[in-house]
């Protein structure tokens, strides 16, 4: 007997104790991101709404949200309190089918007016696994008379999730990424460029070339043959379970995705039932005392054409994700504008193609004459010597969203590197116009999304973002302190709030109007001028500056112009002894001996590499 009474009371909690989460992140974030002094105002997105020749319906069909008409601060503040309150009384089995039956739109209503801040791929699993669990029983109160589990439609429609989130992830795989999955190198560098690694991410990205070909490999065995087993049997679907426990339990130790994990571990319970709770003897003997199972349920009659639309509206999706270009001028894309709006559907297409370079983009501000100072995210790389964290369950916005903005701009065709320019605020992503707006602006707003710093209160003369290519590293620095990146600047950009408005907004080469610091100065020289000497130059300034990664990196880009450039050679070596790193210290300036014999610097300094070795 497939009963699943204790699997569907466990799922209700574990799905309420999601939502705790979930919505105390809102009422963490709200006021900041969505709030009227926020980077996304809620009251100004809706104004388009507002024209006379928009109805009713097709207001809520574009924004289906309750802050089309309460949009205060309050209202934003009071919206998240009273989730909590509605998920706590999930978890405690007060009334679950109507608490979800609130909670869904309740959370619908943030991300239709949260824009590229929630538009994020658990806020759209959250939704939909929200309105499945309606047509699951309700637990009453506190669960004294739960007497049946989920019936067999609720049972398949939640197994039909979970098979489109991994079968959609596995196929986005192979025709979006061929080029890393089918070659088995994209865990080799996935770590490295997950938007939030955690410090076993940073631990695992180190683990040899084979490993990371076994884990690719076996990613896509995982999401394309184990899903397979979600429809099959009683013992594949048990395989099935194990096999997505231990694969969502390593993602969520490598790297930070917010709720999504915790949300699919959830959905994983229906690929069990009663008699599998036997198997965990602490939680089944818990369960067991509490709840007798039973007899699957018959679906009420209300039960069939609910589940019948929820089942059209995901295969309209799965149809949009794997039909191509040629859907979407269809009348299935009309229909699919309703599932977007809703949530009742969506895709979950994950880690198609891995991109193999870490972009960063870091804010800095010069007050006064006290030259420029870095703002750092409290979630980002940042520093060379801050170590990935654990953050999930709790999802930062802001930090995760500059993740997908972290390129350096492309204007004009102007690849990477790209001149040092001089731009409106107007042509950055709309969160980031605000940020760097306020920061001109107003302190108190713009800090509350930095780490604190001693200008928290001070307003910025002026604002320019760094790229910065990032790389993760396992090393010591000079005074021994533990180093997790090394990084190259790769790009600035000055903004200018005087260009807002005006064309063109974009003006490149404008630091010839500025006075450049040295190492700007040695910077735009070998950019527009890349000669080796030019980068040993450079790389010369950057050790001076203290950035000894810098230094490796230009001295390697002179080699590529000049193989047997000696200078660079020992400049490499010097740098990796003041980094601590004493084998490739002495790497180097055996080739900088084998280019020159007579090199007496480079002998010094590999003799310095060898004492801290014990190479006499």
């Amino acid at each position: 007997m497939e009963s699943r009474t204790r699997i569907t009371a466990l799922f209700i909690q574990l799905l309420g104790v999601v939502h705790v989460f979930n919505f105390y992140n809102l009422f963490e974030q709200s006021s900041r991101l969505l709030g009227v002094d926020g980077l996304i105002p809620v009251v100004e997105f809706i104004q388009q709404f507002n024209a006379p020749d928009i109805g009713l319906l097709d207001k809520l069909q574009s924004c289906p949200s309750f802050l089309l008409w309460f949009n205060s601060d309050f209202s934003i503040l009071a919206g998240t309190i009273f989730g909590l309150v509605l998920s706590f009384f999930v978890v405690a089995g007060f009334q679950s089918r109507k608490s979800l039956i609130l909670i869904f739109p309740l959370y619908l209503s943030y991300t239709a007016v949260g824009q590229e801040l929630f538009s994020f791929q658990w806020d759209s699993l959250i939704l939909e696994t929200t309105f499945l669990a309606v047509l699951l029983p309700s637990s009453g109160w506190f669960f004294k008379n739960f007497k049946a589990g989920a019936d067999k439609i609720a049972t398949f429609l939640f197994l039909w999730l979970l098979f489109r989130i991994y079968i959609e992830s596995g196929v986005a795989k192979l025709f979006w990424g061929p080029g890393s999955w089918s070659s088995l190198t994209a865990m080799s560098h996935y770590y490295e460029t997950a938007p939030i690694p955690t410090f076993l991410g940073w631990k695992f990205h180190f683990m040899s070339d084979s490993w990371h070909q076994f884990e690719t490999g076996m990613t896509m065995i995982v999401e394309i043959l184990v899903s397979a087993f979600i429809f099959a049997g009683k013992w594949p679907r048990r395989v099935a379970f194990v096999v997505f426990t231990v694969f969502q339990v390593l993602i969520l130790l490598t790297a930070n995705y917010g709720i999504f994990n915790f949300t699919t571990l959830c959905i994983q319970l229906f690929l069990l039932t009663d008699e599998d709770l036997r198997l965990i003897p602490v939680l089944g003997r818990r369960i067991q005392g509490r709840l007798a199972s039973v007899a699957i349920p018959v679906p009420k009659w209300w039960i069939y054409p609910w589940a019948c639309v929820i089942f059209c509206f995901s295969i309209i999706e799965f149809m949009m994700f794997a039909g191509g270009r040629g859907v979407y001028e269809t009348r299935l894309a009309e229909v699919q504008k309703f599932t977007q709006s809703f949530h009742i559907a969506s895709r979950y297409h994950l880690f198609g193609p891995i991109d193999p370079i870490r972009y960063e983009m870091e804010v800095e501000c010069k007050y006064d004459s006290t030259g420029w100072k870095t703002l750092e995210f409290p979630y980002n790389a940042g520093s060379v010597n801050r170590a990935p964290k654990m953050v999930a369950p709790y999802h930062p916005r802001l930090d995760f969203r500059l993740w997908f903005d972290r390129y350096p701009v492309r204007w004009e065709e102007n690849q990477v590197p790209f001149p040092e320019c001089r731009v409106t605020p107007e042509i950055l992503p709309s969160y980031m116009s605000r940020l760097v707006i306020q920061l001109q602006d107003n302190a108190l707003l713009a800090n509350r999304h930095f780490l604190p710093h001693s200008f928290d209160t001070v307003i910025a003369d002026s604002v320019r973002l760094k790229y910065y290519h990032y790389g993760m590293i396992d090393t010591l620095d000079a005074d021994s302190n533990q180093l997790y990146w090394e990084r190259v600047l790769v790009g600035i950009v000055y903004i200018d709030t005087a260009m807002i408005g005006k064309t063109p907004r974009v003006e490149f080469f404008v630091q010839e109007q500025m006075e450049l610091t040295p190492v700007e100065a040695a910077e735009r020289q070998a950019e527009n001028q890349p000669t080796p000497n030019n980068y040993i130059d450079l790389g010369v300034t950057y050790y001076r500056a203290g950035n000894f990664e810098g230094c490796i990196w230009a001295c390697f880009k002179a080699i590529e112009l000049d193989p047997n450039n000696s200078m660079a050679y020992n400049n490499i070596c010097t740098a990796y002894n003041r980094l601590g790193n004493f084998k490739e210290a002495l790497k180097a300036c055996n080739a900088a001996l084998n280019i020159n014999p007579d090199f007496e610097l480079a002998r010094n300094n590999r003799q310095v590499a060898a004492n801290r070795l014990g190479i006499k």
